[in-house]
């Protein structure tokens, strides 16, 4: 097993230990909102919007944008789970912000391992092959952060 696994299993196992009366939270939400924000690591949604578990329904993904899939899990959230109200959360220095559709195509054709980041932006270092799938995907990268924020709201 992997240093990571064996950290994560071994927080998961305290975390549990802990929980206590938590399990007895409900399902819904307890204050009826919802969250779609970055998954950026540097980001902590409990702290930010002063959440605890039973809370709200936190849903992240790259840029926080309103994938088709994070409006899925918005709207089960709606639906079946009661939240009513959803707040749309882009940060500042967002990953998502340095790199276009284009540019990540050319690195995805090129090879599937893992780009370089430097001065100049993102650079293949892998050998290919590569795939051209990601021709098929809106990256839904963010050029305008303002414009992008109030894109996934309307």
């Amino acid at each position: 097993m992997s240093t990571v696994l064996d950290e994560v299993l071994a927080a998961n196992a305290s975390y549990s230990r802990s929980f206590g009366n938590k399990a007895n939270l409900s399902m819904p939400p307890g204050r009826r909102f919802a969250i779609l924000t970055c998954m950026d690591a540097r980001l902590d949604p409990a702290k930010f919007a002063g959440l605890a578990e039973g809370d709200a329904h936190v849903i992240r993904n790259a840029g926080g944008r309103a994938s088709d899939d994070a409006i899925r899990s918005l709207v089960i959230s709606y639906k079946l789970l009661g939240t009513q109200e959803w707040f749309v959360i882009h940060h500042t220095n967002c990953g998502m912000e340095f790199f276009t559709d284009e540019v990540m195509r050319g690195l995805l054709a090129n090879s599937l391992e893992t780009a370089a980041l430097d001065a100049s932006g993102f650079r293949d270092i892998g050998k290919g092959p590569g795939s051209t799938e990601g021709d098929y995907i809106d990256w839904l990268t963010i050029k305008d952060p303002t414009k992008s924020v109030t894109a996934d709201v309307l």
